[in-house]
């Protein structure tokens, strides 16, 4: 008995892309609310901070989960007709998601990892430098997570326009904030913080010998 194609049913496909965008979505609506309630908290509890830091690169970054979350409403909004999708835009939808779960993870490992993890450039009065967990993994484990919701909204849609807001604004912002956030760290932690920037990646994880 042959069977056809696994993407050649219709409803299969409408299924796929439907589930994939609305997940993809939701992870990108849900990491920008979560960074918003994490600023509020953080400039409630802004005494318990020794350092902050807030200067032309923050300001840049902050707008980054607005942006994201305007982008992810416009593409679900603008996005084609379920019925009329090819079965790459439903393996897209799909694998997207997968990419935006993996961000999600990535970042609620974060979180587990260091519970008193805050939104800003900052130091705690008694901080100590977390190594342990996804900060094993790379340096900063919350920002890749972010990336990779961005990665999986674009690949989700196949959207240019949400690749080159990630392209052209969200990458280079990261990479001068994580600049601006390691000066502050190396400041604090001295040759503890050096050590562990060298046999941690930034951003990139790589293979452990």
């Amino acid at each position: 008995m042959l069977l056809g194609p696994p993407w050649g049913g219709r409803r299969t496909r409408q299924a796929a892309f439907e589930v994939g965008s609305i997940v993809t979505v939701a992870i990108a609506l849900g990491r920008a609310a979560g960074v918003v309630v994490g600023a509020i908290r953080s400039l409630a509890g802004r005494r318990r901070f020794a350092v902050v830091r807030f200067g032309a690169v923050e300001a840049i970054t902050l707008l980054e989960p607005l942006v994201l979350a305007v982008t992810a409403i416009v593409l679900l909004v603008g996005r084609p007709p379920a019925s009329s999708v090819s079965a790459g835009e439903a393996i897209a939808a799909l694998a997207g998601a997968l990419v935006a779960i993996l961000g999600l993870g990535l970042i609620l490992w974060t979180l587990v990892s260091w519970r008193n993890l805050f939104v800003g450039h900052a130091i705690l009065a008694d901080q100590q430098l977390i190594t342990h967990g996804a900060y094993h993994l790379v340096r900063h484990p919350g920002y890749l997570g972010a990336l990779l919701i961005w990665g999986g909204l674009s690949l989700c849609f196949l959207s240019y326009v949400a690749a080159a807001i990630t392209a052209l604004y969200v990458i280079p912002a990261y990479l001068l904030y994580v600049r601006s956030e390691e000066r502050m760290m190396l400041d604090t932690f001295g040759d503890q913080y050096v050590s562990y920037r060298d046999n941690v990646p930034m951003l990139v994880p790589r293979p452990r010998v």
